[in-house]
């Protein structure tokens, strides 16, 4: 067990201060920037969150190559150019190579998201694992992956399929280094030409088709009709250590963005994420599983803090706890901007 780290004062009006100010800042701290993933183990990232980042990204990275590389080389193919469209799909494996040796073209947006994603999933693998609400019965995506409405059980299917991956960021923010690396060894005039043209058509249109929303964002919207079951499947999600269900369930209920939810799961101070869980109303029960889960799951956590929190929590007004997570649904950079100038919630 952890020991002692936040010391919350049990007035309720100090622990509403308290909950809103570490809500804000959650959501506004400084990633490490990109060079921490190919330097020595001295930075703040940890070998195992350097790693897996590292390998996120070159997973991501090499997906997006190859995505744009095909749809490059078709337009090449279709313009009768098929040496360079055969180019450009050979180049798609050295593009991860080309961009980790020049760190300058990284977005520190970027890293940002997937090292916040990194440790979401990190998190996630290290949940208790629970007995099966009903031991006949499949885990809650495969159920919905069945379900009789369609887009419940697209989305479902989905996200079994290819979990939150940040394939979308990663292709928005990386586009174009990702195309100037692929056509980084054209010396022809001609040949640039015609590769600068498919090049940017691609991804245009790449663009274009990745502006649906991400699978369990989608899944928690299909599933919003049901405003009674809400607690059952964030404890089955839980269950089953589909984190990022957990999250894109509670953004959906409480009208917020995934990514301002997901950072207060990330955040060890127990108050921010228990003020907005007790701002939609969730049973007491349905609060102590998420925060023992997340406690036992993160020895860093302090399980104490989290206990002696819960009934103080519980106590707090709907009203008065809505206001106190307010701040949650400002856009970033605002937010960071009102911090920046000392007008953010207890700033």
């Amino acid at each position: 067990m952890a020991a002692r780290s936040t010391q919350i004062d049990p007035d309720p009006a100090a622990l509403l201060s308290h909950a809103a100010a570490r809500g804000m800042r959650a959501q506004v701290r400084a990633a490490p920037p990109v060079a921490a993933l190919f330097a020595p183990p001295s930075d703040p990232l940890d070998d195992r969150t350097r790693a897996a980042l590292s390998e996120r990204l070159e997973r991501l990275v090499r997906t997006s190559a190859d995505r744009l590389a095909e749809v490059a080389a078709a337009r090449l193919d279709a313009a009768a150019e098929p040496a360079l469209a055969a180019r450009i799909r050979g180049e798609a494996e050295q593009v991860w190579d080309r961009l980790a040796a020049v760190p300058t073209l990284w977005d520190e947006t970027l890293l940002a998201e997937l090292l916040a994603e990194t440790r979401l999933a990190l998190l996630a693998a290290a949940l208790p694992v629970r007995a099966p609400f009903n031991p006949d019965q499949p885990s809650l995506l495969a159920r919905l992956a069945h379900s009789d409405d369609a887009l419940i059980a697209e989305a479902a299917k989905l996200l079994l399929l290819h979990g939150s991956v940040a394939e979308y960021a990663t292709l928005q923010q990386l586009c174009w280094p990702i195309a100037a690396a692929l056509r980084q060894n054209a010396t022809d005039p001609e040949e640039i030409a015609l590769l600068d043209r498919a090049l940017i058509s691609a991804v245009e249109q790449l663009r274009g088709q990745d502006n649906e929303a991400p699978a369990a964002a989608r899944l928690a919207r299909a599933l919003r009709r049901d405003v009674a079951t809400l607690p059952e499947l964030i404890e089955q999600a839980l269950a089953d250590r589909r984190l990022e269900l957990v999250v894109a369930l509670i953004a959906d209920a409480g009208g917020l963005g995934p990514r301002a939810v997901r950072d207060l799961v990330l955040e060890r101070d127990p108050a921010p994420l228990c003020m907005l869980l007790r701002a939609l109303d969730l049973p007491r029960e349905t609060l102590a599983r998420i925060g023992f889960a997340l406690c036992e799951a993160d020895p860093a956590r302090d399980l104490d803090a989290f206990a002696d929190l819960i009934d103080e929590v519980a106590a707090v007004p709907l009203q008065a706890a809505w206001r106190a997570v307010a701040a949650m649904a400002l856009p970033a950079g605002y937010r960071t901007a009102l911090l920046a100038l000392g007008d953010g919630a207890g700033a």
